[in-house]
């Protein structure tokens, strides 16, 4: 059985989750936040917000001084639906 691919869906301003559809990225979300997305939201990461560049974080919060991308924190850490990374860049 082959994995579905997951993409990242912006769920409000600052919260982003990997999932196989914009269903399942409102259904999370809802789960983690307790309410449903605000109208507008999920919305599918296009390719060049993928690539922007953010500062990179520890698990502590603490800058690690190196630079990260969704689609980079995507591949590494989305292997299953959930919670993605959020911040207020």
């Amino acid at each position: 059985m082959k994995d579905k691919t997951l993409k990242a869906y912006q769920c409000d301003d600052s919260d982003v989750y990997a999932a196989e559809s914009v269903e399942q990225a409102s259904k999370l979300y809802e789960e983690m936040v307790g309410e449903l997305p605000e109208e507008g939201y999920p919305q599918e990461l296009t390719e060049k917000a993928l690539d922007v560049q953010y500062p990179e974080f520890d698990e502590n919060e603490n800058k690690t001084g190196a630079m990260t991308s969704i689609r980079q924190m995507l591949t590494e850490h989305g292997d299953e639906p959930g919670w993605l990374c959020g911040s207020d860049w």
